[in-house]
Parts: structure tokens; C-alpha cells; sequence
């Protein structure tokens, strides 16, 4: 009944189903778009630089260029897609330029959600985190890396429903995709045994610490995953290549 009242106020004040739909159809679709190639970019699924061409992407999605430029200037916003000259476009190239500042705010991100979560936490937020934890437990098991990356983000943002603050968990789920590249390029590639068993012991630390409604030790045991992560992407960076072998072979120094 509703619709129907709305349907003939519009044509009441002349405007057409086809004018009054057009923003709106357009508007869903750069949204689909922006979210799909958002997915694509942060899973590597678009490797950094790939070359976006808009006739090319609006096959793809059955739509006009507009929308895709619509999808495209979103990203760009997120820094995920830069505008080259002559109107081109690329995912944006993947640097560490500020990997600091980034490491800081998730740090901060994460304790607070974390010490949140253990003071507000329900029982129905509680099954959740123990489900996530569970099914990382899983895909470390399985031993795919992209499985194992969205359960882990999965389980963190578990986290972040259970603190129950919609604006921090924001913040925080966006200081989490930031970072997804910078894992799948510098963390994962050495994500052996030994950091497999010390992540699934950290998940459960912090679930633990949560459960029992402890603030300070959920705090603790957030940052010391940060930590650990961060430990890891620093070793991905060490010379693998040019310290194990000498470049003398009785050459002499140059004068």
C-alpha cells in the first residue's frame, strides 16, 4: 500500500518511474562495483599496479562507464586507486611509506576494542568470538592462506561487534583492511609452523581474556599480537639473498 501511495504521488508532481529511478539504479551500481573491486584490491585478487580499464570493467559488470567511474573515485578516496594522467587508473601501488603510522593507530585500535569487548561482552558476542575462533583453528588446519587471512578477520572483528561502540569498531575495521595487503604481501608468505601455533595461542589468549571479563589482560594480550604480526612483516623485509654469499672472489676494492 505503501508503494503504491508513493508511485502516484510521483506521477502526481510529473515525474516519470524511468526519471525518478535512474540516480537510484546508478547509484546501486557504482556501490556494487566499488565493493567487488574493494574486495578484489585487498585480497591481491588485483595485483598492486594492475592497469583499471573502465570499458573493460563495465563488461564485466554489465553496466556503463559511469557507474565504474563513480566506483573508481571511491576507491581512489581509500587510496586504493590512482588516477594517472590521461584520465587512467591503477590499483594503487602497495609501499610501507607509512607501515609507523599505521602499526600505531592499529595498536591503539586494538587494545581499546579489545579492553572494551572484555567489559561489555554478552553471552550471544561470546559464542560468536568462540565460533570465528574456532574456524581460524580450522583454516590454519587447512593451511590456505586466503582462507586462513579472512577467518583471522573474521574472529577480530567478532571482537569488535562484542565492545558493542559502532564509531571505534568503524575505525577499527578500516585500520584492518588497510592493513590486509600489507599481510598477504609481508606477513602470510612466511606464516609457518611456528607462527601458525604462536597465532592460534594469541586468538585464544585474547578470547579467554574476554570470556572472563578481565580489561587489563585482554589489552595485554591484544598487543602482544600486534606485536608478534609486526615482528613477522619486519623479518619479510631482512636481506635473504645478498647474505649468503661473498661477493670478494679475490677481487680487489676499487681505488
Amino acid at each position: 500500500m505503501a508503494l503504491s501511495t508513493t508511485k502516484k504521488a510521483r506521477t502526481k508532481s510529473g515525474a516519470s518511474d524511468g526519471q525518478e529511478g535512474a540516480p537510484a539504479k546508478r547509484g546501486r551500481g557504482s556501490t556494487a562495483v566499488y565493493e567487488e573491486l574493494r574486495e578484489d584490491i585487498l585480497s591481491l585478487r588485483m595485483a598492486p599496479g594492475t592497469a583499471l580499464d573502465e570499458v573493460a570493467l563495465a563488461a564485466r559488470f554489465g553496466l556503463s562507464r559511469t557507474p565504474v567511474r563513480e566506483a573508481l573515485l571511491m576507491l581512489s578516496r581509500e587510496d586504493l586507486v590512482t588516477f594517472l594522467p590521461g584520465r587512467s587508473a591503477i590499483v594503487t601501488p602497495h609501499t610501507m611509506s607509512n607501515a609507523h603510522e599505521y602499526m600505531d593507530t592499529l595498536m591503539l585500535l586494538s587494545r581499546a576494542i579489545n579492553r572494551l569487548a572484555a567489559e561489555v561482552r554478552t553471552p550471544k558476542a561470546l559464542a560468536v568470538i568462540r565460533q570465528c575462533q574456532a574456524r581460524y583453528f580450522t583454516a590454519v588446519e587447512g593451511g590456505d592462506i586466503h582462507a586462513i587471512a579472512a577467518a583471522d578477520l573474521a574472529f577480530h572483528l567478532a571482537i569488535s561487534e562484542a565492545s558493542a561502540n559502532g564509531f571505534l569498531g568503524n575505525f577499527y575495521r578500516l585500520a584492518l583492511d588497510y592493513g590486509r595487503r600489507m599481510h598477504l604481501l609481508h606477513y602470510y608468505p612466511i606464516f609457518n609452523v611456528e607462527e601458525a601455533e604462536r597465532s592460534l595461542a594469541e586468538h585464544a589468549a585474547m578470547a579467554a581474556a574476554i570470556e572472563a571479563g578481565d580489561a587489563l589482560r585482554s589489552e595485554e594480550a591484544a598487543s602482544a599480537h600486534v606485536m608478534s604480526e609486526l615482528r613477522v612483516v619486519q623479518r619479510s623485509l631482512e636481506p635473504k639473498v645478498g647474505v649468503n654469499f661473498s661477493l670478494g672472489n679475490g677481487l680487489r676494492s676499487p681505488k
